[in-house]
């Protein structure tokens, strides 16, 4: 065990690493932010390979970026495509793998990639797979902070790590304008995007909420564009049969696409999911809408860049939960409480 221990506090001499592999296989917010932890690699690792590999299709998420040089994209249930997967990674030569997701086939993945090196979580089971385990720290952090210990092996200071970040060309966004002017929208005045869905059903604030919302902002004359998620379809309908002006109906977008249109945006309200981190990291300013989840850790964004978040801290607060019948945390948040976050963002 001594010997064991030695192995995982020695570091790994900088001069060595010349490819670095990346992975975060899901989800959506989860890639993006890790986005920091690559700016501080390239930083401190100017002329080595970044690879990184995630499942589809959040790789796509990275394509353009300047600190991926290649990408490799995981589809699960395809055993054909991760064996050829597997070879491809191999034939890099990588001296450092880094695990951000710590799952049994994250793990054998990178184990399978031939890196020298291996950085993932001290987890029972697939800790054996890596070279460099990373304890519990014993305290709360930011996602962004708990990514960028996985480089303490590395010696890497990160104090002053970037914020998240997904390149958007400006071909993409010049699309983006087009089709919001398709949609009836004037692109020279500002549009608020409004994102009712969520994966998990506890994080979704109430559609009758979103629809009072939105009437507030119409009567306001704002501009309002509606986004959706798979399965979103009918909270939207719903959504858009209790409003008093006919809205565009939102369209189920490629997350390129998404993430171009997000970006035309003067600001985004949404509840905590994918593309709440989307937002931001195009650089548009977002309101976070947070029941159960816990905005400490998941909504890292700065007050002073025009992001704010509405959250009542209950008894029963970060309780995790999918599901929950009382709803007690969104049922706290009134439109009132958000109307008052959209202004305060929008007047920075």
């Amino acid at each position: 065990m001594a010997r064991t221990q030695k192995k995982e506090l020695n570091r790994i001499d900088p001069a060595g690493v010349k490819a670095v592999l990346v992975s975060r296989l899901r989800f959506m917010g989860d890639v993006i932010l890790t986005t920091p932890l690559l700016s501080v690699l390239r930083r401190h690792f100017p002329d080595a390979r970044i690879g990184y590999l995630a499942e589809k299709p959040y790789h796509e998420l990275l394509e353009h970026h300047p600190d991926v040089d290649e990408l490799f994209a995981f589809k699960r249930g395809d055993d054909r495509g991760q064996a050829a997967l597997v070879r491809s990674m191999r034939r890099h030569k990588w001296d450092v793998a880094i695990d951000l997701f710590g799952n049994p086939r994250s793990a054998m993945l990178l184990y399978l990639s031939g890196a020298r090196w291996r950085i993932g979580g001290d987890f029972r089971g697939r800790r054996l797979l890596y070279t460099h385990r990373i304890p519990d720290a014993g305290r709360r952090m930011t996602a962004i902070d708990f990514h960028l210990r996985y480089l303490e092996p590395l010696g890497l200071q990160a104090a002053a790590a970037a914020m998240p970040g997904i390149v958007v060309t400006e071909a993409e966004k010049e699309a983006a304008r087009r089709y919001l002017g398709s949609k009836g929208y004037d692109t020279g005045r500002p549009i608020i995007g409004l994102h009712p869905g969520a994966t998990w059903p506890a994080k979704r604030w109430f559609p009758d909420r979103f629809a009072a919302l939105a009437a507030r902002l119409l009567n306001e004359k704002r501009q309002i564009l509606f986004t959706m998620g798979p399965g979103e379809e009918e909270i939207v309908d719903s959504l858009l049969g209790l409003l008093p002006a006919e809205l565009p109906r939102p369209e189920l977008l490629p997350l390129r696409r998404l993430a171009a249109l997000l970006s035309q945006l003067a600001l985004y309200v949404s509840n905590d999911c994918g593309p709440l981190h989307l937002a931001p990291a195009v650089g548009t300013r977002t309101v976070g809408i947070f029941g159960p989840g816990e905005p400490d850790i998941w909504f890292p964004y700065d007050e002073t860049a025009g992001h704010r978040v509405v959250h009542h801290s209950l008894d029963c607060s970060r309780c995790h939960r999918d599901l929950c019948s009382s709803m007690a945390c969104m049922r706290a948040i009134t439109v009132e409480d958000v109307i008052t976050a959209i202004h305060s963002a929008l007047a920075d």
